[in-house]
């Protein structure tokens, strides 16, 4: 099963995915996407089309879907963010590609416990930031200016967990297609 979103394929990233298992790439292959973003060049005729902007909450958009790869477009306004979340059993990357964002990392110490921040990461254009099974955190724009920043999980997201912050309980989640916005 492979999906892609009207004009995009992966080779339109500017750098390849890797083929990785179902159990998301190796640490050699992470380290080799993470390279290979770094350097890549934004093809605004790529994701321009993408851009999609909501004022109740922050745009996902999906351009490609496979059995090893999912890759999203996330649109922020000012003053949005997530919720407290993991990513489940996938390893995440995600690199701003304009605006910028902040990334802000939780510790969980279990239900019935406060949870606590112990980083907060400001993210500009072209930097990167990875997601382990383990990372929990919020991200946001604090800024006054819109910001796009691009999201390849592997395996794809089939579930996550959000976190309340005071209580530390911890909620199964699907990623609904409800969420996605589409044309």
């Amino acid at each position: 099963m492979t999906t892609a979103a009207p004009g995009f394929c992966p080779s339109t990233l500017g750098f390849s995915l890797p083929p990785s298992s179902l159990q998301g790439p190796s640490p050699e292959e992470a380290r080799a996407l993470i390279a290979a973003m770094g350097v890549a060049k934004v093809d605004w005729s790529t994701f321009g089309q993408h851009l999609a902007f909501d004022p109740e909450c922050y745009v996902r958009r999906r351009l490609f879907l496979s059995d090893t790869w999912e890759v999203l477009l996330l649109n922020w306004l000012p003053g949005q963010k997530t919720a407290i979340h993991d990513h489940g059993n996938s390893l995440g990357f995600t690199l701003v590609l304009m605006g910028d964002l902040m990334e802000t990392n939780y510790r969980w110490l279990g239900e019935g416990r406060r949870m606590e921040v112990f980083k907060e990461s400001p993210l500009g254009p072209h930097q990167i930031t990875t997601e382990a099974r383990d990372t929990v955190h919020v991200v946001s724009n604090r800024s006054a200016a819109p910001a796009t920043s691009l999201h390849l999980y592997s395996p794809p997201l089939t579930f996550l967990h959000a976190y309340d912050s005071e209580s530390g309980k911890k909620s199964y989640i699907e990623p609904s297609e409800t969420r996605f916005l589409t044309r």
